[in-house]
């Protein structure tokens, strides 16, 4: 594993499966925003920790898998694979995302993220199966 896969790994584990949000603040450089987490919102510091503190009070993250990374000079970008439980239900759930970072010195200088959310509520039971195939053919959610 290469170092700025292993501190990506540290921040998840850290962070999300250990439940701990302001551990994030080690990881970043005071200015980065995490971008591309929820639509059109950048955010870092206590935002940051207020987006993990939302998930985590629904789910339970026990495992985060990275896969597929592909590096150039200070860049890295990497499939993101998790595996969690609904603490409501019980329910197993799992889901992906894909994170493209700017490292140097062990630190987060730039961060962009693609988070499934639709997948990830659907597997969850807060929206109905096929949300996505059904808003595209035009159907509301209500």
């Amino acid at each position: 594993m290469s170092d700025k896969l292993d501190l990506i790994q540290s921040f998840y584990d850290r962070v999300w499966v250990e439940g701990s949000p302001e551990a994030a603040d080690a990881f970043f450089d005071p200015e980065v925003t995490a971008n591309g987490l929820v639509a059109d919102l950048a955010f870092g510091g206590p935002d940051f920790h207020a987006f993990v503190d939302a998930l985590l009070a629904l789910i339970e993250v026990r495992r985060v898998t990275l896969v597929q990374p592909v590096e150039q000079g200070e860049w890295i970008s990497v499939l993101v694979h998790f595996e969690a439980s609904v603490l409501a239900s019980g329910r197993e759930v799992d889901g992906s995302a894909m994170l493209l970072a700017r490292i140097r010195n062990n630190r987060f200088l730039e961060a962009y993220n693609c988070l499934d959310t639709i997948g990830m509520f659907e597997k969850m039971g807060l929206l109905p199966e096929n949300s996505a195939a059904l808003c595209m053919a035009g159907h509301r959610l209500r």
